[in-house]
């Protein structure tokens, strides 16, 4: 502090020209201390940072920002402002995302490092492994001569804990460009609404697993910023080199200690994040560094972005519908994008058969596409809404729309009788389920009562059962010829046995009479 130019000059003049004694300046030096560390403090605690990008389906571009817990709770989206390569962005709208967070997290494990910083990455990845919610997740990944994975997000507590105690710095080498680049990946990859990339290194390459350049493009590719640890005692060549690194994806870096650095890692989740949606209307050059610059209610920020190729904005807008709502005197009216001059009141024009034209009092929106207009009246029959005129922000202009405002009454009536219908349709088919089921328990009822009857004395009645008519076997000319000629046999045979039981009664009825006792 005391090097800077202005406080040299504050201090000669109130110090060290004057007669105050060595207790005075003290406690001037330090107050004057601690004014300077608590404004540089809360400027970089509290400024937003954009925390992801969304740009490959131009014109729409989503922005990820974070900032101070509640910051842009408020925040109205007219007072946003952005350019994309030095091209305005129209600005959609701004929502708060209540998401799970993904953290990506990698440690060096070169002996390089000492043993108490390398002790403090671990227990500033405990700290955030206590601190995880159940849909958060945390994966880890090790480096030295080459990258491995240990944690994969899904273990539990006591698992992830275990591993992490077991890791050990034990590497020869670092592969800090191969370990950057991985991480770059990993980032692009998440799908997550709010990811968390980090490295601990000093950011010295030792192995040449890759190039600076390539990394430093796959940073920049990186939607999500990496923020990176340096240990604190590191030469100041060192950190400004790792710092340069880590701000081509967008993050920031911070010095860590044994007592600082779980406290420095979970500051990086602190924030809120805000979903902004923006609109690109003018051409933009595809390249690698295109340079966001968002200014929020005064308060700028920027990062540099992958951008494909866009010729710009040439589709016109559309109107989609104009509703009315006679008992509160409004008329929705919704476009298909974001117009330009929808509070210009040239481009509603109301007319009616007869009676008195609506006269518009107010124009508001309910969103970024509907434009709310308020009138006097909407008391008159056939009243008709002509819509010219409007334009979104490239210029392209819509072509005329007629709207029929009784038309949309018409269809509320319509809407409201089929429901009657409907309604009615339901009560008769539950009417009609309800008969039927009283049938099939009525019918249930007498089976069972048929059951019981069907028991005396505690025996069982059995049903009489239906005598089964012999089944006809079709038989063979040869099988019915032989079945007529035992037929005939059996008719013969039966003629014979008849002859002879008439013959013998003749005989014994003639010579045996019971009734002459000396025969």
């Amino acid at each position: 502090i005391l090097n800077l130019p202005v406080h040299e000059h504050i201090l000669s003049l109130y110090l060290f020209r004057s007669e105050t004694n060595a207790l005075m300046k003290k406690i001037l030096i330090s107050l004057l201390s601690l004014v300077l560390v608590l404004s540089v403090f809360t400027s970089t605690a509290y400024a937003a940072n954009i925390t992801g990008v969304e740009a490959e389906n131009l014109p729409d571009l989503t922005v990820k920002i974070g900032a101070a817990p509640g910051k842009y709770d408020n925040l109205d989206s007219s007072k946003i402002k952005a350019t994309l390569d030095g091209q305005e962005l129209v600005v959609g709208g701004i929502d708060k995302e209540d998401a799970s967070v993904e953290w990506i997290i990698m440690i060096d494990t070169s002996i390089s490092l000492s043993e108490e910083h390398f002790q403090a990455q671990k227990n500033a990845v405990l700290s955030v492994l206590k601190s995880l919610r159940d849909t958060d997740t945390l994966k880890l990944y090790t480096f030295a001569e080459k990258v491995s994975q240990k944690l994969r997000g899904n273990e539990s507590y006591e698992t992830a804990a275990r591993i992490l105690k077991g890791i050990e710095c034990n590497g020869q080498d670092t592969a800090f460009y191969a370990a950057a680049t991985k991480l770059a990946q990993l980032a692009t990859e998440s799908d997550s609404a709010v990811c968390v990339p980090v490295i601990f290194s000093d950011g010295v390459e030792t192995l040449d697993k890759g190039s600076k350049a390539a990394t430093e493009k796959a940073l920049k590719e990186s939607p999500n910023p990496i923020y990176g640890f340096y240990p604190n005692v590191v030469d100041d060549a060192t950190r400004k080199a790792f710092d340069s690194m880590i701000k081509k994806s967008g993050g920031s870096t911070k010095s860590f200690t044994k007592a600082n650095a779980a406290k420095q890692l979970a500051s990086f989740n602190s924030d809120d994040t805000y979903s902004v949606s923006f609109t690109a209307t003018q051409k933009i050059e595809a390249k690698n560094n295109a340079k966001l610059v968002i200014d929020i209610d005064g308060e700028k920020i920027e990062k540099e972005i992958v951008v494909t190729d866009w010729a710009g904005d040439t589709e016109a807008p559309d109107v989609v519908s104009a509703i009315s709502d006679e008992t509160r005197k409004v008329v929705s009216v919704m476009f298909s994008e974001v117009i330009e001059n929808w509070n210009d009141e040239s481009i509603y024009q109301f007319s009616t058969v007869e009676g008195d034209v609506p006269k518009i009092t107010d124009i508001s929106r309910s969103s970024d596409e509907t434009v709310v207009l308020t009138v006097d009246q909407l008391d008159s029959s056939g009243i008709k809404l002509l819509v010219s005129g409007y334009k979104d922000a490239a210029g392209n202009v819509g072509e005329e729309k007629d709207f029929s405002l009784t038309i949309n009454e018409n269809i509320v009536k319509t809407l409201k009788t089929a429901g009657i219908i409907l309604g009615g349709v339901v009560v008769l088919i539950l009417v009609l389920l309800t008969v039927i089921m009283k049938l099939r328990r009525k019918k249930k009822a007498n089976e069972e009562a048929l059951v019981q009857a069907a028991y005396k004395n505690g025996k069982k009645i059995e049903p009489k059962k239906k005598k089964e008519k012999p089944k006809k076997e079709k038989m063979t000319a040869a099988e019915k010829a032989a079945a007529e000629k035992a037929e005939k046999l059996k008719k013969k045979e039966e003629e014979r046995r008849r002859a002879e039981e008439a013959k013998f009664k003749f005989y014994f009825e003639d010579k045996f009479d019971p009734n002459d006792r000396e025969d």
